[in-house]
Formats: C-alpha cells, sequence, structure tokens
C-alpha cells in the first residue's frame, strides 16, 4: 500500500552535508535535519521554528579565530596570523577544526530500511513508498499532481529492490516539466543503494552536450546526466553505496547529503561553478576520485572524516574553500586543492603524501601543519601570499621547487628530511630559520637559490656539517640549533 503524509521540520543531527552559507566565522548553518530511522517524526501541531533556509544558521559554535592562541593555550588561531613562539614546537591543529560544529562533525552512518515516518523531513515534504518492480513511476507521479502542486519536496521510499530503471529516474527528474510544478525543490529518496552514473561528452558521445568542455582538471569534457536542469536544490541520498562516475557533474544543487557513500567517483561533482555548495560533509567516503569536486567554487568547508586518499584535481578551483578537515587521509594528489585563493588552514595529521601542485595560489594560509607528511612532491607549496611557517617534522624527500615562491614565509621545520630536490625551498626572500636533523641532506642544485636570510640549524655532531654548504647560497649561515 502507498503510504502518503507531509511532515514537518524540526530541529535533529545535522544530516546535511552541503549547505550554501558555510563562513566559519559565523555560527554553524542548521539544517532540514534527518533523524536516525525510528526517530519520531513531527506532526502537523508541532512548532516550525527550526524550518530553515540554506542561508540561515544556529548559534551553538564559539567564533573560531577570536583572539591570538599559544601552544600553550587553547593553540594557534591560524586565521589571526599567528608564529609558534618555539618554532620547533608543534603548534598543533588550528582550533577551529574542534570548535566549528560543520568541521568537528564525525557521527558516522548505518543502514537500515526507511519507510515513511522514519526520518524529518522539512516542511511541505511529500512522502510515499514507491515499488520499482513496477517501472511505473512517471504514472504514480502524475497521480499525485495535485498533492505535489502544493508540496515543495518529494520523499520518495523504494520497495521491491535498491534502484531505479532509467526510466524512474528520468521521471524523477523531469517532474517538474512533465507536470508543470515550479515549487518544488528538495528530493529525498532512501532505499537507494545505487545510482546510475554520467556519460562523457565526448565529440563522439552523440549527446546534446557533445564535445562541450570543462576546464581545467584530467577530463577535457563534461559528463551528461540527467541533472542538469532539473528542478532538484537540495538531494538526500543517505542510503547510496557510492557515487558513480560523472553522476551530477556540472549540477546546480546547493544542499546535498550522501551520508553512506563510501567512494566518490571521477567527475561526480566536478564543474559546478555555480552550485551554492558550501559544506561538505561525507562521514563514510573512503576514497574521492580525480576531479570529483573540481570547480566546486562556493565550497567554503570540507569535512572527510574517514577518508584515505584523494586524487589529483579532486578540489581544484574551489576558490572560496576556506577549511579542509581530513584526519585519515594519507595521500592528496596533484593539484588536489589547487587555486584554492581563501585557504586559511588544514587538519591532515596522517598525511604521508603531498602531490605535485597540490596548493597554489593561496593568500590567507598562514601555518601548514603535515605531522606525518614523508613526501612532497613538485612545487606543492608555492606562491603563497601570506603563508608565514612550514612544519613537517617527519618529512624525508622535498622534491623539485617543492616549497618555492612563498613572499612571507620565514620558517621551516624539516628536520627528518634526506633529500633536498633541485630548488626545493628556493625564492622565499624572507626565509630567516630552516630546521634540520641530526645528518645533513642530500642536496641538488639551487636548492636555497633566491632566498638570501636563511639560517640553517640542525641538531648534529658540528663536525658532521662542517663542510654543509647550502646549495644555490653556499654563503648562508649552518649552526647548530639554539
Amino acid at each position: 500500500m502507498l503510504v502518503v503524509g507531509t511532515v514537518l521540520a524540526v530541529a535533529g543531527a545535522g544530516a546535511i552535508v552541503l549547505t550554501s552559507d558555510g563562513d566559519p566565522s559565523r555560527p554553524p548553518a542548521a539544517a532540514h535535519d534527518l533523524a536516525t530511522p525510528g526517530s519520531p517524526v513531527a506532526t502537523e501541531s508541532a512548532p516550525t521554528t527550526a524550518t530553515t533556509t540554506s542561508s540561515q544558521v544556529s548559534a551553538t559554535s564559539a567564533t573560531p579565530g577570536a583572539g591570538r592562541g599559544s601552544v600553550r593555550d587553547a593553540g594557534l588561531r591560524y586565521s589571526e596570523g599567528a608564529v609558534p613562539e618555539d618554532p620547533t614546537t608543534d603548534p598543533g591543529p588550528d582550533p577551529v577544526f574542534a570548535n566549528d560544529p560543520d568541521l568537528r562533525r564525525d557521527d558516522g552512518y548505518s543502514y537500515r530500511t526507511g519507510r515513511p515516518g522514519d526520518h524529518r523531513l522539512a516542511e511541505g515534504t511529500l512522502a510515499f513508498q514507491y515499488d520499482v518492480t513496477t517501472n511505473a513511476l512517471k504514472a504514480r507521479l502524475a497521480e499525485r499532481r495535485s498533492e505535489l502542486a502544493e508540496a515543495t519536496g518529494i520523499a520518495l521510499y523504494l520497495t521491491g529492490g535498491t534502484a531505479l530503471s532509467d526510466g524512474d529516474l528520468a521521471a524523477l527528474q523531469g517532474v517538474h516539466r512533465d507536470l508543470g510544478l515550479g515549487n518544488l525543490s528538495r528530493l529525498y529518496v532512501y532505499n537507494l543503494r545505487a545510482i546510475q552514473g554520467g556519460r562523457e561528452c565526448t565529440p563522439a558521445s552523440r549527446l546534446p552536450c557533445a564535445g562541450q568542455q570543462a576546464r581545467g582538471g584530467k577530463f577535457p569534457y563534461l559528463w551528461h546526466n540527467g541533472w542538469w536542469d532539473t528542478w532538484v536544490e537540495q538531494l538526500v541520498l543517505d542510503d547510496l553505496v557510492s557515487v558513480p562516475d560523472g553522476a551530477f557533474s556540472n549540477h546546480k544543487f546547493s544542499e546535498v547529503s550522501l551520508r553512506g557513500a563510501r567512494s566518490i567517483g571521477v567527475m561526480a561533482f566536478g564543474h559546478a561553478p555555480y552550485a551554492k555548495l558550501s559544506v561538505l560533509y561525507l562521514p563514510s567516503v573512503d576514497t574521492i576520485a580525480h576531479d570529483a569536486f573540481r570547480r566546486n567554487q562556493y565550497l567554503v568547508k570540507v569535512n572527510l572524516p574517514n577518508a584515505t586518499e584523494v586524487d589529483d584535481f579532486a578540489f581544484d578551483d574551489a576558490s572560496r574553500l576556506q577549511y579542509l578537515t581530513a584526519p585519515q587521509l594519507r595521500r592528496l594528489g596533484r593539484n588536489a586543492v589547487n587555486d584554492s585563493h581563501e585557504l586559511v588552514s588544514v587538519n591532515l595529521p596522517r598525511l604521508e603524501y603531498l602531490g605535485i601542485n597540490c596548493f597554489d595560489l593561496n593568500h590567507r594560509l598562514v601555518g601548514l601543519r603535515l605531522p606525518a607528511l614523508v613526501e612532497m612532491d613538485k612545487n606543492a607549496v608555492t606562491n603563497f601570499s601570506n603563508l608565514r611557517w612550514v612544519h613537517a617534522p617527519r618529512l624525508t624527500t622535498v622534491r623539485h621547487n617543492a616549497i618555492t615562491n612563498n613572499a612571507k614565509l620565514t620558517t621551516m621545520v624539516i628536520p627528518g628530511v634526506t633529500l633536498l630536490g633541485p630548488g626545493a625551498v628556493q625564492g622565499n626572500p624572507a626565509l630567516t630559520a630552516v630546521y634540520l636533523g641530526p645528518t645533513p641532506p642530500r642536496q641538488e642544485t639551487d636548492v636555497f637559490t633566491g632566498s638570501p636570510k636563511a639560517t640553517v640549524y640542525h641538531t648534529g655532531d658540528p663536525a658532521a656539517w662542517a663542510t654543509f654548504e647550502p646549495s644555490g647560497n653556499p654563503g648562508l649561515a649552518v649552526r647548530p640549533k639554539p
């Protein structure tokens, strides 16, 4: 039997993961929250004060960046431009990652078959069950045209299977055109475990978008998927196991919830410069493929509590991104956070590899703390306008021009380094202190060229360092760490 109902939004656990307002200098966004399956649902008489627009916020968080901290108190507030009192002491993560609810959140997810009444839905949502074996969703939607005309959202609970046919998915995507509906903006689909991917718009694809290109990244073309001109602004697919390649490329969503997804495919949300996505929370994701969120230019905060690998260009040209936390991440690929002009700080305590040109063209980040980093690849940290210090005590390999052309960089703590590649730290005119370890590293050419003020400090036997001359600038002072 089909169950139909309208429910109201109430305050809950905050399941919306991508929102259109994410400035961490303000309290976090409230949600059209989803409760865990089986939790109470609001009735018609319930208060509606918790219902929010995507730009409204709650008042539960401390304001990050308020005041100036140190290693001895609440930690360095990176947004204030603080520099560690003792350059060689671990400054700790930016307190914003513990204080901001969007960034500290890690509430997990487990799948349970859902039915209408199991979730808290936004006011005006029409909820009903649908048997996927009938392949008749277009007809079922047409039967509810009068109700849908008054609704602002659809909550579809699948029975008989965990996927939609191509025809049913198209009916859902195009219901606004088919039935002349203008009020719909939110779509929840529960018990959906798999969804169709996109098709690449190659010149030979015969798609309407054939030959249309996406700027930058590995893939030259857009991906078509049926969501380009859909009515959906807020999308909830919490039971989805993985997001296939190109599934939502070129989208215009303002909110997306994917609490169960374990992987994000190639260009899955890529090339979405006008989508007002701001806060990304993916609690179950382990891997993010290349170009997955490339050119999502309204992202502000990204929280990946369980991700271990983010591939090349994944967040390239996320030009408004301010905060990135991924406490389990081991590998961050080439150009992964390139063109991150507004980045304030990152929390990557287990990161071991930083890819080619990974961070570039940044104007706000002051401190870069990478306590587990082992390898920094070519041009990884370049052209930062305000970067003052780099703390990477386990770093062993610094490749070609890895930390270069950072106008205000003064301090580098890299005592584990064994190899400094060509031009590894060149072009840092304000660099005054490079802290190395007990053994002189192997150097290639021009390592210190263009860094004329640097002093190289070490913790080894002076005799072992007696013949060490900084490559590209042999006149620099070399002395024991004070």
